[in-house]
């Protein structure tokens, strides 16, 4: 019986390395992006929640004062919070990518009939503000964040975060109506 002897094989294990590590590369970038936009979602609710507490709690709103073109306004306010650039979320995203709204309401009534695309943004526009802040007891803060991602190659060009939060306005809630609220 003749045996045969085997020919060497050059560059198998190369080739086997290669694609292995494509794949883990792949697998490790993806794992990077996961986790950057699980940090961007933390931050936009550590943000919203931030600037609303800021807002809501600031007492120097002019009574005379209506709209978001008062210096002294909620919305001034809001996006003055939202824009500070001390605090430590900022270093890692860009507050120009948030755009906000606010809907002032008067009662819990008008807040159950408030449907889902309440006080849009208009194209091009970064803020709105929705309603009368005198005398409006709830205010929902809604913020957008236009994410874009740092690889391509598993989510599309650009994802929206969206974040909410239902408040009592601090200076506004003795103008509330118990009696015909309920």
């Amino acid at each position: 019986m003749k045996i045969m002897k085997r020919k060497p094989q050059c560059g198998v294990a190369t080739i086997e390395f290669v694609m292995g590590f494509m794949l883990f590369w792949w697998l490790c970038m993806a794992w990077v992006e996961a986790s950057y936009m699980s940090y961007i979602s933390a931050v936009s609710d550590y943000a919203v929640g931030e600037a609303t507490r800021v807002t809501r709690l600031d007492n120097s709103v002019d009574d005379s004062c209506s709209g978001s073109h008062c210096a002294s306004s909620y919305s001034e306010q809001f996006r003055r919070a939202l824009n500070q650039n001390d605090s430590l979320w900022a270093q890692f995203i860009d507050p120009a990518k948030f755009m906000f709204s606010i809907q002032y309401l008067k009662t819990p009534t008008d807040l159950e009939q408030l449907s889902d695309d309440y006080c849009p943004i208009d194209e091009g526009m970064t803020e709105s503000e929705c309603g009368t802040a005198k005398d409006s007891a709830i205010a929902v803060y809604r913020i957008n964040y236009n994410y874009t991602p740092i690889f391509n190659y598993f989510i599309n060009d650009n994802q929206l975060f969206s974040r909410e939060v239902i408040v009592i306005q601090e200076y506004e809630r003795d103008k509330f109506n118990y009696q015909t609220a309920w």
